[in-house]
């Protein structure tokens, strides 16, 4: 989901405009881990320790997810392909589990001093069909990015660190697109265009928090990740599950984050049993902004010339009825 908050306009090219006047801060209120200062760690080889384990759920409604008007933005053809048909693209929402456990949440410990190794793999991040996948990821600090575009179209990466203060630039990069990926490939009827990846542009970041990836001529597109100084953290699994494996003993901050909000609470780890929770996110309802198409739109679907934008890859649609999860600790 897109947390940029935007305010409204009679007109959608002034909306577009005053959004890149507000890019400083554009992060402040969202709730956003502090970056790390003098936070180091101290990999202990052969450390062993506590597991923590739980799930993660939804309390009360998703928020409207937020709408852009793809004709105002480059390639709305090629990146059509995902869309709800009628010229709009939709910001990705979490498939909720049965009980509204919440996939896709990053859930991590705070201010680890030592304890086990991490690993050194790098983190792919891949453009494709005008998408950022993953949408959420985590690493360590030193752990490289490796970003490759998939697509036959350019793509403008930013890279921001976000913070209660705003949002910090750290990187602004082209990413090309393979020489032999074509457009037409991919919207021809007979749709032979095959993904190939295009120079790859590598980034390592150097402070912990949560990095933003966006891309400057799809504003649609964006993805996540967080950046830890130790390997505490986990991704919940499609049911919401987590485990957190050879934790040292003490008192922690444990911390879940989604873009749809976020949950603290402290954690004790002893020399006793294994621990299991179940903790609750509430949707933070003030960071999203859903687009209404106003009534005889100037900026409508025939500004590009034709009737319609073919969702072949996704017709994306939400339901009403998902806007109403019931999250519970049982």
């Amino acid at each position: 989901m897109n947390f940029l908050i935007q305010k409204k306009s009679q007109s959608p090219n002034h909306g577009i405009m005053k959004w890149r006047r507000l890019l400083p801060i554009v992060f402040v209120g969202l709730n956003v881990f502090m970056p790390g200062i003098g936070w180091s760690y101290e990999a202990l080889p052969d450390f062993t320790g506590k597991q923590l384990t739980g799930t993660v759920k939804l309390k009360g409604k998703i928020p409207t997810p937020k709408r852009f008007n793809l004709v105002l933005f480059s390639d709305p053809y090629y990146c059509g392909r995902i869309s709800d048909g009628t010229g709009w693209r939709i910001t990705p929402m979490p498939a909720l589990g049965e009980h509204a456990e919440l996939p896709g949440a990053l859930v991590f410990l705070e201010d680890v001093k030592k304890g086990k190794p991490g690993t050194a793999s790098a983190t792919i991040i891949q453009t494709k069909n005008c998408v950022f996948i993953p949408y959420i990821s985590a690493t360590q600090i030193g752990q490289p990015f490796h970003f490759q575009n998939w697509d036959p179209v350019q793509h403008k990466l930013e890279v921001f660190l976000t913070s209660h203060q705003g949002a910090k630039s750290l990187l602004k990069q082209n990413l090309q697109s393979h020489p032999e990926n074509r457009k037409s490939d991919f919207l021809s009827a007979n749709q032979t265009g095959l993904h190939q990846s295009g120079p790859q542009v590598q980034y390592t970041s150097d402070t912990s928090g949560i990095l933003v990836f966006r891309c400057r001529l799809h504003d649609y597109m964006e993805s996540w990740s967080l950046v830890l100084p130790h390997p505490y953290f986990s991704l919940t699994g499609k049911n919401g599950e987590f485990s957190l494996k050879d934790i040292p003993p003490g008192t922690y901050k444990l911390i879940v984050w989604h873009p749809l909000g976020k949950h603290e609470t402290t954690i004790e780890i002893g020399a006793g049993n294994n621990q299991a929770l179940n903790i609750l996110i509430t949707p933070t309802t003030s960071t999203t902004y859903p687009e209404v198409e106003p009534a005889n739109n100037p900026f409508g679907i025939d500004l590009v010339g034709d009737s319609s934008i073919v969702p072949t890859v996704e017709r994306q649609e939400w339901d009403s009825v998902r806007e109403k999860p019931t999250g519970d600790a049982s």
